[in-house]
């Protein structure tokens, strides 16, 4: 059996989060949409039809790269990756199963224990809260959670991130840097992400209403109570950033100079105002990921090229 994955126009409403990947290497739980399909058609053959390609005329099975199996339940809004984060953690700690793989400290103190995947050379330091009582949790190989830390499922933090604080209902890419306090709740955090001390998110409007996101341009309803922040590969937040409900930050925005930030912030940005020079934001990112042993390719560098080309409207 052979399989087409491939992408419609459907991708634009999922910027910035695939401004930088193809809409299946979203995270949805704890595996990305094409783990997901290899997971469900293990004997399949696999193609991939990016955007922008001309659509192959190969017999094959196609299947829109946003639909996430086992349900195949389509990502049609950013928020959909945090409203179903449940469904999707549950299906994906029957494959991968439970347990304490890495290092805790023995003060660190687990609710609901069979609902935690940490897995092996992931470190839970001193006096930290794992609370998966109303939904999964998954820590990714080589995080380390500092001391203190609250954690509350459903949560899915990926490979060598280093988190502090509390994070709760909220998808952390590999690679992110939430190395102290502030709170994230409800929220997609892509790679390379540094959050700078103090830095907050509200994931609730004070009249309790619906959340409004910015989604391909147009203000969307989206119809949920509790919608976070939405950050792009690359973001760099100064200390003390607050952010409102519902905000889309774009990828390679490097925030400083406001308190608050609202509903909207461009990718490739120099202090909310400015556009930041390309070669800045590579060097920023050749620094970033040398710290973690990665060598920034030139593919990454025509990546960003490429990303700071086709986002250049968002800030005129």
């Amino acid at each position: 059996m052979k399989i087409i994955l491939f992408e419609d126009e459907g991708y634009k409403k999922l910027l910035p989060l695939v401004l930088m990947r193809p809409v299946w290497g979203l995270v949805c739980g704890a595996s990305t949409i094409l783990e997901r399909i290899e997971r469900e058609y293990p004997k399949a053959e696999i193609a991939l039809e990016a955007r922008g390609g001309k659509p192959s005329a190969e017999k094959a099975k196609r299947i829109n790269g946003r639909m996430a199996a086992p349900s195949m339940r389509e990502i049609v809004h950013p928020w959909d990756l945090i409203t179903n984060l449940k469904e999707f953690l549950e299906d994906d700690l029957k494959h991968l199963g439970t347990g304490i793989k890495g290092k805790t400290h023995s003060s660190v103190v687990f609710y609901n224990k069979k609902n935690i995947l940490v897995e092996k050379d992931a470190e839970i330091d001193a006096h930290c809260v794992l609370d998966a009582r109303n939904g999964p949790i998954y820590i990714g190989a080589g995080t380390i959670v500092h001391p203190g830390t609250l954690l509350r499922g459903p949560l899915s933090i990926g490979r060598h991130c280093r988190i502090a604080g509390e994070i709760t209902s909220s998808v952390i890419m590999s690679y992110v840097n939430k190395a102290h306090y502030g709170f994230i709740g409800h929220s997609y955090i892509c790679s390379w992400v540094n959050l700078g001390a103090g830095t907050t998110n509200s994931n609730l409007k004070n009249n309790y209403g619906p959340v409004s996101v910015m989604v391909d341009g147009k203000r969307v309803n989206s119809g949920e109570t509790f919608v976070g922040c939405f950050i792009g590969d690359h973001a760099k937040t100064a200390i003390g950033s607050m952010i409102y409900t519902g905000c889309v930050i774009g990828a390679g925005a490097n925030l400083f100079g406001q308190p608050y930030y609202k509903k909207f912030v461009p990718s490739f940005s120099w202090g909310v105002t400015e556009e930041a020079r390309l070669e800045d934001v590579i060097a920023i990112a050749r620094a970033a990921m040398k710290r973690r042993g990665i060598e920034l390719s030139p593919a990454d560098i025509a990546l960003f090229k490429k990303a700071f080309e086709q986002t250049k409207s968002e800030r005129s």
